[in-house]
């Protein structure tokens, strides 16, 4: 898709992908104050910003991961496959970036470690997997067993 050709739509694109906010969005991209108010979440809404919105997400998450500051989407199976392992209780391995700051210079380093899932984590694991698979009603049946029976007490008088 690329930029949008009206320069307003663009940056209001562009600013709304970092901060969410449609009000603040459309004002920094030129718009009134007073049609930003009344009038903003409507732009987020017309097909051709919402798609650069997602675009500009992509473009920015692309570039996370490049740098390795975010890991890839994790897939539907990638899921089930770590609650599972969470729900027996299979220890896996781990790793985090360490950032340290001394004299004014900041070191990174990536420090790795095993994790074993304590029972609170297996009974939480085992808690979304029912949930995914559909084991819970999230709504209450009621049935009725007997004929229910009207009585009309208001007469046959208007008022």
């Amino acid at each position: 898709m690329g930029r949008l050709k009206n320069t307003k739509h663009e940056d209001f694109a562009q600013e709304y992908a970092k901060t969410g906010n449609a009000y603040q969005s459309a004002v920094s991209a030129g718009y009134s104050e007073k049609y930003a108010k009344g009038n903003s979440y409507k732009l987020v809404e017309i097909s051709g910003i919402s798609e650069r919105i997602k675009e500009i997400h992509a473009e920015i998450e692309k570039k996370l991961i490049e740098r390795s500051e975010l890991e890839p989407p994790m897939s539907d199976e990638e899921l089930l496959s770590l609650l599972y392992g969470v729900a027996r209780q299979r220890p896996y391995a781990g790793r985090t970036l360490i950032k340290t700051t001394t004299d004014g210079e900041t070191t990174e380093t990536v420090k790795e470690y095993q994790y074993s899932p304590n029972t609170e984590d297996k009974l939480v694991a085992l808690d979304k997997i029912a949930r995914i698979k559909g084991m819970y009603l999230d709504k209450l049946e009621i049935g009725i067993t007997e004929t229910p029976v009207f009585v009309d007490d208001l007469g046959d008088d208007d008022g």
